[in-house]
């Protein structure tokens, strides 16, 4: 592993699952510890409810609101909010307010990542 700076709107693209995501570092840049993208989100975004085997995940909420659920949990976050969704737990959430929402998503171990440039459709 070798140290890396990503400058601002440095990053491999995609669009995927109707956001796009901007590749911070992968897990082949870690060794696979951490994933780490930037997501915009347009208003109305609705990611259903599924979960993530083996690998939890996180959100800084640069702007804009989210609102989802964790378990039996429900929450709400917006902009400088954080939020910790574990490993094999069933979650969704979805953008409110009105506006589109930008946020940091974080994956460890890296699997989440490689999902989105697997699947996902690169952008210029």
């Amino acid at each position: 592993m070798t140290f890396f700076v990503r400058p601002a709107g440095g990053g491999d693209t995609y669009a995927f699952g109707g956001a796009t995501f901007t590749v911070k570092a992968s897990g082949t840049d870690t060794e696979g510890r951490v994933g780490v993208m930037e997501q915009a989100a347009p208003a109305g975004l609705t990611v259903p409810a599924h979960t993530h085997d083996g690998e939890d995940e996180m959100f800084y909420v640069l702007d804009g609101e989210v609102r989802g659920f964790c378990g039996d949990e429900e929450f709400t976050a917006a902009a400088g909010g954080f939020i910790f969704l574990p490993r094999d737990v069933v979650h969704g959430l979805e953008v409110v307010g009105g506006r589109p929402a930008r946020l940091l998503t974080i994956v460890g171990p890296a699997k989440f990542d490689a999902l989105v440039a697997g699947q996902g459709t690169p952008l210029t």
